[in-house]
């Protein structure tokens, strides 16, 4: 899943005056401003994610829906807010060169879309995506409509391959109150991905 990075033959320039290089230092403020920006969105719509989610703990009524993102995000990015929604979040693993878009639906649904390069969040480009649904004893329930043609997993889980939906690939473990979705372009890149034992919880 790596990719190798090709240099360009790189052309000897003039020494750069004074001039260009106060731009390249406006430039780069700029850069980081907007940066911190985007940061600092993300932290918020992890923040509504977390009030929400602990005010529909304490309350009889379901709280107003909510959508997060599309936002790309590095690595470790993503494990930052794994490890404060209060819920499992799947994916593949890291991929070098990929950022990682992540989208929480109205239902609490969250999908991990692997960006490569010069593929921006919320694009249509279809890209492997791991998707995490909340899903009470849903081991048992891949598991009553398998009938024999799950596929096992390490730590006791089951892959099931869409008939209808050979591109999409269902994942459950024990223990666990989610269904994973493995969906890829290539039916058979996204078997191999759901078989490998990769697909795991961020963290």
């Amino acid at each position: 899943m790596s990719e190798t990075l090709k240099d360009d033959t790189q052309q000897a320039e003039p020494k750069p005056t004074a001039a260009p290089e106060r731009g390249k230092e406006l430039l780069q403020q700029r850069f980081v401003r907007g940066g911190a920006i985007g940061v600092l969105l993300v932290l918020v719509a992890v923040v509504v994610w977390i009030v929400v989610n602990n005010t529909s703990s304490s309350q009889s009524s379901p709280p107003p829906a909510t959508t997060t993102g599309p936002v790309a995000l590095s690595a470790n990015g993503l494990r930052t807010i794994a490890g404060v929604v209060g819920q499992p979040i799947y994916w593949a693993g890291p991929k070098r060169g990929y950022l990682y878009e992540l989208t929480r639906t109205e239902n609490g649904s969250v999908f991990v879309r692997y960006l490569p390069r010069g593929v921006n969040a919320g694009s249509r480009k279809r890209e492997l995506t791991i998707a995490t649904y909340r899903y009470p004893k849903a081991l048992q329930a891949l598991k009553n409509v398998s009938h024999g043609r799950e596929h096992t997993l390490p730590g006791g889980g089951i892959a099931l391959v869409d008939t209808r939906t050979p591109k999409s690939i269902h994942i459950a473990y024990p223990y666990v109150g989610y269904q994973v979705n493995v969906f890829d372009p290539s039916a058979t890149r996204a078997q191999r991905v759901a078989f490998s034992g990769s697909v795991r919880p961020v963290s």
